[in-house]
């Protein structure tokens, strides 16, 4: 009688594998930044942010980040935290940072970072197999754009009935910011559904990675709306409260990214 293989429960990558920078953001302004991961501690997690990155940020002690990507420990998640320290190497041209995790985070995904092993770990428990995540984290930044839309399209109505623009100048405002950012979110809409729907046709997970530019799909995913170019003539409360929800929105997609990015150098 023939047995059948027993399914693998996860997948493990070591973090010395895993050589492509992730996507963080500061909570004071919501500005993406890449960084790498360098060590890991109980406590958190000790990051460089290179000079070569195209995202690009000077981080301070102090400053509340956001890292996208569950660390767990013991079971909790955290993902989330204070910087404690940092310092600039010059001669390997890299910010280097210590993050004390301090906030919980769910994982949306059965992908995170475990500090007990120091391992990426892809949980297959209770999933089909890595194909099945790769779709629904591509739906999930499919949905994010549309709901992007949406919230933008809310945006510009409330914009258009309250304005204190004059005519004239909310013509101008629409045409060089509005219109640029829906644009934007449209044509970042189309290629994330194109990439999609080749992974609903893919017979394996390597044939929808086959498919990515995982360098392109971080550029589709980043963001579109610049919350410093409505603040600097908008003051209203209940316009800073829809660029709010826009940028909380928009976060959700940098955990769409760096899951991609785990899955992506695990297949590698």
């Amino acid at each position: 009688m023939m047995t059948t293989p027993e399914k693998r429960s996860e997948e493990r990558l070591p973090l010395e594998s895993a050589t492509l920078p992730l996507l963080g953001s500061r909570q004071e302004d919501f500005q993406p930044f890449q960084y790498l991961v360098q060590d890991l501690s109980a406590n958190g997690v000790r990051i460089a942010i290179p000079s070569w990155a195209q995202r690009r940020e000077i981080l301070y002690r102090g400053d509340a980040v956001n890292l996208h990507l569950p660390y767990q420990l013991y079971g909790q998640s955290k993902n989330q935290g204070i910087v404690a320290w940092e310092n600039w190497d010059p001669q390997m041209q890299i910010q280097s940072c210590g993050i004390l995790l301090d906030r919980h985070f769910p994982e949306t995904y059965p992908v995170y970072i475990s500090l007990e092993t120091r391992e990426a770990i892809i949980n297959l428990s209770d999933v089909q197999n890595v194909a099945s995540i790769l779709r629904k984290v591509l739906k999930d930044a499919v949905l994010l754009k549309r709901g992007l839309l949406i919230y933008m399209g809310h945006l510009v109505a409330y914009l258009a009935r309250m304005s204190r623009f004059s005519r004239k100048e909310y013509a101008d405002f629409r045409k060089l910011i509005i219109e640029d950012i829906q644009s934007s979110l449209r044509n970042n809409l189309k290629y994330l559904q194109a990439i999609y729907l080749n992974a609903m046709h893919a017979k394996s997970e390597h044939e929808i990675l086959d498919r990515i530019d995982i360098d392109e799909i971080r550029k589709k995913m980043e963001p579109e709306l610049y919350v410093d170019l409505f603040q600097s003539v908008l003051d209203s409360e209940v316009i800073q409260r829809y660029l709010i929800a826009l940028k909380t929105l928009e976060k959700k997609g940098f955990n769409n990214y760096n899951t991609l990015v785990i899955l992506y150098v695990n297949s590698l």
